[in-house]
């Protein structure tokens, strides 16, 4: 017969479902001690009531406190202070869900980019499609992109994420960032003016970002994967617009699908879609 106000270390462990090495962690840190100590054998024992302590810390485990926390909060037993620290813990927690929140957006974007990688047309051929109303936040560089070469536009994608850091935005939704070319450079003539980056949002999610909308319609789109190659098929894109007597309705996007680094050379592989709204 089992003595509850003698128990061994292991019918302790055993009955709280833990292990006899995080009851000596407990000991050791001053979680929790043996109510007795045998002086002749050594031999530890607990009593089944210690198990009300193992329950509390079992709790604050769950609800993510650390060992550290915990103990300090077992040695202030103050009950007037346990709403506030809950309520801290929940507040702490939910934080926590809007982040996975937006762990699990990122994830959904990223499994539709690639999708929609493996259904686009061939790069280099026009094609007509419906987009819906998008939002983008856009970022102002001051500089040309297309007098740029590969490392500037590397290096001021830096500088926007550092920008979006700076702003709590989280980095695990950093896709779909693209370049665009105000309806003004290309209203009467072409003139590859293109100073803006964008980013794609999720307009169900709060990011605290002035947004932009891009409308909804018919755009002329085409498909690309070699960053020096825009400028040749933007101007394909616009030619492509006036023989077929369309009218440009609003700005042109240069939006990244997909990307990822070359495993010999660790730059960005891109493959990105231009688009002008069009009627």
């Amino acid at each position: 017969h089992m003595n509850l106000q003698k128990l061994s270390i292991g019918q302790m462990a055993h009955l709280n479902h833990i292990s006899e090495q995080t009851l000596r962690l407990y000991d050791k840190m001053g979680l929790l001690s043996p109510c007795y100590i045998n002086k002749e054998t050594g031999y530890r024992y607990y009593s089944i009531g210690q198990s009300a302590t193992l329950d509390m810390i079992q709790y604050y485990k769950e609800i993510g406190l650390s060992l550290n926390e915990i103990q300090n909060r077992l040695n202030e037993v103050n009950l007037s202070t346990m709403p506030s620290v809950l309520q801290d813990r929940y507040k702490y927690i939910e934080k926590q869900m809007k982040k996975l929140q937006m762990d699990q957006a990122a994830i959904l974007k990223s499994i539709d980019n690639f999708n929609r990688y493996l259904t686009l047309p061939q790069i280099g051929s026009t094609f007509l499609e419906y987009i819906p109303e998008r939002f983008i936040y856009v970022y102002h560089t001051g500089a040309n992109f297309f007098s740029y070469n590969y490392y500037d536009y590397e290096y001021n994608l830096r500088m926007f994420k550092d920008h979006l850091s700076a702003q709590n935005f989280p980095i695990t939704l950093f896709s779909n960032v693209g370049t665009m070319m105000r309806h003004e450079h290309f209203e009467e003539s072409l003139d590859f003016y293109s100073d803006e980056i964008f980013i794609f949002l999720d307009k169900q999610m709060e990011y605290n970002l002035a947004t932009e909308n891009i409308p909804a319609g018919t755009y002329i789109s085409l498909c690309c994967n070699v960053f020096e190659d825009e400028k040749k098929y933007a101007e394909q894109l616009f030619s492509e617009i006036h023989e077929q007597g369309y009218t440009p309705l609003g700005d042109y996007f240069c939006e990244v699908v997909t990307e990822y680094p070359n495993p010999e050379n660790g730059e960005r592989e891109i493959f990105y879609k231009m688009q002008v709204r069009i009627k």
